[in-house]
């Protein structure tokens, strides 16, 4: 990439389709953080998987992430998540929400990620952002819930917990 030009409209920065406006920004972001960088040609560079530094990527390390936690998990529920009519995207979401393994910014932070002093939540309110936050505690999220429940239909009391 550095022999491309990783500049800005470089040449190491050209891509098949036209970009998202959220790829784009992500893009400049990785841009400003590379524009310091000097790559020196007798230095072998890898990349190292951050959940397992030893080992590094690979099927069963990721396999090992997902499915192992701190967070108990009702055995009735893991069943009702991995149902045959739910689609698979959809139980991967699910279970990576009941076993806190979504990348909020606190998990973000835990994993060396994001650093700890970023942690607010994206709706601005303030609060810290972790998993129960988002999707119970935060007010913003619960108007959203809101809106989607009377959109479907369902009328209920919100939950206290995942």
């Amino acid at each position: 990439m550095e022999r491309l030009g990783w500049v800005d409209r470089g040449g190491a920065w050209v891509w098949r389709r036209r970009l998202l406006a959220w790829v784009e920004e992500s893009l400049r972001e990785c841009s400003a953080l590379l524009h310091n960088i000097v790559l020196q040609e007798q230095v072998l560079y890898k990349w190292k998987w951050l959940f397992d530094p030893i080992h590094g990527n690979s099927v069963r390390g990721v396999c090992r992430f997902f499915t192992t936690s701190d967070e108990p998990v009702v055995r009735n529920l893991a069943e009702d998540v991995w149902h045959k009519h739910i689609p698979s995207k959809v139980s991967l979401f699910l279970w990576c929400l009941l076993r806190n393994r979504l990348p909020t910014k606190d998990n973000l932070a835990r994993r060396s990620i994001l650093q700890s002093t970023t942690l607010e939540c994206a709706a601005g309110c303030g609060n810290t952002e972790t998993t129960y936050h988002l999707f119970i505690g935060c007010g913003i999220s619960d108007s959203v819930w809101n809106h989607v429940w009377t959109w479907l239909g369902i009328y209920s009391v919100a939950p206290h917990e995942l």
